[in-house]
């Protein structure tokens, strides 16, 4: 059984913090933001509920929405103005395009390349932390004919493997946060 993540708000700036739209902002349309499975599914603690928000693309969005929010309030999103704010504003992008019905861009955070190097890393360290030998764990990575067709001690994929297996250690140590976070453009 798969069981979905909810990351602090603090630590995953794709996550989108909701209140209700004050009224200064004369809100006039009432959107229906999280479903009611959505809703039956909602883990609530003291910074608020919190939803897993399925975007018309397939992917997951983690809502927040403060406590003392009406449920039938319209919404609005909450921006930091801090170093993270343009995360947060991507993630509310997708969120705006998803329920007013327009194309939804993926996550930006990770390229596709980032998230199979990040899983690399994950089974590299499994199979490390279960003793495997680093040829073993090439192997499974990269193909048992691959490994065979070089000299090991000198293979471009043997050093990758204990590179994989450095840098997922570094990640398990707490270098995963960095994945939750925006990717400025230049």
């Amino acid at each position: 059984m798969d069981t979905e993540v909810l990351w602090e708000p603090q630590e995953e700036t794709g996550t989108v913090v909701v209140t209700a739209a004050p009224v200064l902002l004369n809100p006039q349309i009432e959107l229906e933001v999280v479903d009611p499975d959505e809703r039956a599914q909602a883990l609530v603690d003291e910074g608020g509920t919190h939803f897993l928000h399925t975007l018309r693309n397939g992917q997951r969005l983690h809502i927040v929405c403060l406590p003392n929010t009406p449920p039938d309030a319209p919404l609005a999103a909450l921006v930091p103005l801090d170093e993270h704010g343009f995360g947060r504003l991507e993630a509310i992008d997708r969120l705006l395009r998803s329920v007013h019905r327009r194309s939804v861009p993926r996550d930006p955070r990770l390229t596709r390349q980032q998230t199979r190097r990040a899983r690399h890393m994950i089974q590299a360290v499994d199979g490390h932390l279960y003793g495997e030998s680093y040829r073993t764990i090439a192997e499974v990575l990269f193909g048992t004919e691959h490994i065979a067709e070089e000299v090991w001690k000198t293979s471009s994929r043997r050093y990758a493997t204990m590179d994989l297996i450095k840098h997922g250690l570094m990640m398990i140590a707490g270098g995963y946060r960095k994945l939750l976070q925006h990717r400025p453009r230049f």
